[in-house]
């Protein structure tokens, strides 16, 4: 299964429901609900993360060097392996010390695409109507066009081309 619930997240979000509801006498109950319905709603994206397979594919046809950026015209400016712009840096939560460093790490890019892949994962599963948990690799890479990236045709092109590194055409072949 290319998407994973992370065991981890899931014991984090258990220790913070149980600090809110059963160790935080200040907040009175009222409060304890809404953060407990919060975590819940929130707990429903948390498996929207991209494996290892998935990403590799995504750096070979963003194909950039980690120290480059390229321009368009609807990104304006995007940098690094995985062709990161900086209101997309924004929307993932702005990890890192700044855009430029982030774009150039490694890591905090993956962790960037996986935070706006949580963020808009299920705005995407509305648009190709289907669950979350049925959203793939390729449905992701969409997505890595923008939040309304699932329902726009021109991203129809990158997703195949993710499809085609994820499952080559002579893997079947004897």
């Amino acid at each position: 299964m290319i998407f994973i619930i992370c065991f981890k997240d899931f014991i984090q979000l258990w220790f913070i429901i149980k600090r809110l509801l059963f160790q935080s006498h200040y907040i009175n109950m009222r409060n304890k609900c809404l953060s407990f319905a919060l975590l819940c709603l929130t707990f429903g994206t948390i498996g929207a993360q991209v494996d290892e397979k998935c990403l590799s594919c995504l750096r070979q046809y963003e194909n950039g060097p980690r120290n480059s950026c390229s321009h368009n015209f609807i990104t304006k400016t995007s940098c690094g392996i995985y062709k990161i712009s900086e209101p997309f840096w924004v929307a993932c939560g702005r990890p890192g010390y700044s855009w430029g460093h982030c774009t150039t790490d490694s890591k905090c890019s993956a962790d960037c695409l996986n935070a706006y892949f949580r963020r808009y994962a299920s705005r995407c599963a509305n648009m190709l109507k289907k669950p979350v948990s049925e959203l793939t690799c390729a449905d992701y890479v969409r997505l890595h066009h923008g939040p309304d990236g699932c329902g726009m045709s021109a991203s129809l092109r990158h997703s195949r081309a993710i499809t085609s590194c994820l499952w080559p055409a002579n893997m079947f072949s004897s």
